[in-house]
């Protein structure tokens, strides 16, 4: 095996490493916005989450699964804020859907994160 053939191989085991590295589930506590005439309102839901880290049209983005039921308002939601395993993370939601994961229907949205920091 050639050695750019070796670099190219050991550059992608470490992507995939820092991918699963990225993907964590647990209770999270969410702030997000309602928005209405008069001005945003802001919401806050606990929840079981599941946060990966996926690719789409070349950007990386944050996938927040809901896993039970999904808060109010939260599907109308332009910004979304997560607070998961002690870290933070926050960004404008860029797209939301329902996907069948195993015949349960689970709420997605994809965010782009702005902000991770580490909460003590």
């Amino acid at each position: 095996m050639s050695t750019d053939a070796i670099k190219t191989r050991m550059d992608a085991e470490v992507a995939d490493m820092n991918f699963e590295k990225d993907s964590r589930s647990g209770i999270a506590e969410i702030d997000y916005s309602r928005d209405t005439l008069f001005g945003p309102i802001p919401m806050q839901a606990t929840c079981r989450v599941r946060l990966t880290t996926v690719e789409q049209n070349g950007h990386r983005l944050r996938e927040l699964t809901i896993l039970g039921e999904v808060p109010d308002y939260l599907p109308k939601s332009s910004v979304i804020r997560v607070a998961l395993e002690g870290q933070i993370e926050a960004g404008p939601i860029r797209d939301h859907y329902i996907a069948a994961d195993a015949d349960v229907q689970a709420f997605k949205l994809l965010f782009e994160n702005e902000r991770r920091r580490s909460i003590h």
